[in-house]
């Protein structure tokens, strides 16, 4: 038998102290937050003084994930029917077709991403009303 050195055998696990002074790939999630697209389909947002509760969305999510509720305070006096979407995040597949139908265009989805707990009720989230966000900061 002929035994012959294996010299790049031998070396190769050696070229892996080059990733030693590299920078690494991942974030340091949750202190580091990945950066998101402008058009990110993340959560759901409702301006509720241009929200006339018409329903659309909710009839038109395929997932049931929306249905109407009565907030304690109407913020729009042309909301007729006193309603406003509530989404069900469990069920929601973010296809953004609630947004596309709504014709007040209240009802837009924001970058934000990240939701975590383990009470499954969370999940039932009353949009945030954003007119006061908006009006704070523009």
């Amino acid at each position: 038998m002929n035994w012959k050195l294996d010299i790049k055998g031998i070396l190769e696990p050696f070229t892996a102290l080059k990733y030693l002074f590299k920078q690494p790939a991942t974030l340091l999630y949750p202190f580091e937050k990945r950066k998101t697209t402008e058009n990110y389909r993340g959560f759901h947002r409702n301006d509720q003084s241009k929200c006339i509760g018409c329903g659309l969305c909710e009839d038109i999510c395929m997932n049931d994930a929306i249905d109407m509720i009565k907030p304690e305070i109407v913020k729009n006096a042309k909301n007729s029917s006193e309603l406003i979407p509530r989404v069900d995040f469990g069920r929601c597949c973010w296809c953004s077709l609630c947004t596309d139908v709504c014709p007040t265009k209240s009802l837009t989805l924001s970058n934000e991403y990240s939701m975590v707990s383990t009470d499954p009720n969370s999940f039932l989230y009353n949009i945030p009303d954003t007119s006061k966000k908006e009006k704070q900061n523009g």
